[in-house]
């Protein structure tokens, strides 16, 4: 069997390197099994404050239809529960409780796509090449991206790329905030790494209650944001991070995080 995803350090930072980008990282059952076995390690390894996902010179052209097919040949039950597991890759991707961040370069295609907006931040090529492809093969959006998307750009420009299923290059992704960052492709995944590493500079504990309040409160009204955002910072304030900033504040100094 084949390796299809290795977690790697770079310092603090893990990297998630996708290894078929000959064949532009089909998003098969083999690679969604792999993807959620390395974020949960990346998960448990205190050492890891951020992660990085690249596929090199392609992120992920999406679902692996010719693997798929000897699930759907056994009728609807089968499909939908396939479908579930496929699922699997962008829910550990999306409940990740660190940092991720995605350098796409290349191809992002349908569950691809969805993966790379499944991270916190993503960092596209100037010429990648992003499709919500389901209109094409008579699919409707999978993977999240039907939620993913309208979080990121709203609900006109999401109808738009979904139903005409317009492939767009990362300047243009840019502009319609799909991304947020984009540079030239051999820029990528420096980049990626650049603004990991920015992150993981900060005590972990309130980064990680940040990440947690962003995430809640995008799904929420103002009211509710209000509550979730007292509940967790009433823990912060009393956490070993914010007293010692509050401390050197006083104190005229530079914290000294105990962040461990």
């Amino acid at each position: 069997m084949s390796e299809l995803i290795r977690l790697e350090r770079d310092g603090p930072i893990g990297i998630l390197r996708f290894l078929e980008a000959k064949k532009r990282n089909p998003y098969s059952m083999a690679f969604v099994e792999e993807l959620v076995a390395h974020l949960r390690d990346a998960e448990r390894d205190d050492t890891i404050r951020a992660v990085v996902m690249t596929g090199g010179d392609h992120f992920s052209s999406g679902g692996d239809l010719v693997g798929f097919q000897a699930e759907i040949a056994k009728g609807a039950r089968a499909t939908s529960e396939m479908v579930d597991r496929v699922h699997d890759g962008g829910r550990a991707a999306y409940l990740f409780k660190k940092p991720l961040i995605s350098a796409v370069c290349g191809v992002a295609f349908g569950a691809g796509l969805s993966l790379a907006l499944s991270a916190d931040i993503v960092v596209a090529a100037e010429d990648a090449r992003l499709c919500e492809v389901f209109a094409r093969v008579g699919g409707c959006p999978d993977t999240g991206s039907s939620w993913l998307l309208q979080q990121r750009v709203g609900a006109g420009v999401a109808r738009m790329l979904v139903l005409t299923g317009r492939e767009i290059d990362g300047i243009t992704a840019k502009d319609l905030r799909v991304v947020e960052e984009c540079v030239p492709a051999d820029q990528v995944e420096a980049r990626a790494l650049e603004i990991a590493r920015e992150i993981a500079q900060h005590p972990m504990f309130g980064v990680q209650s940040a990440k947690r309040v962003m995430r809640s409160t995008a799904e929420c009204n103002y009211i509710e944001a209000l509550d979730i955002e007292r509940d967790v910072q009433s823990v912060l304030l009393c956490a070993h991070d914010f007293p010692e900033a509050m401390k050197a504040f006083s104190e005229k100094r530079k914290p000294e995080f105990n962040d461990q």
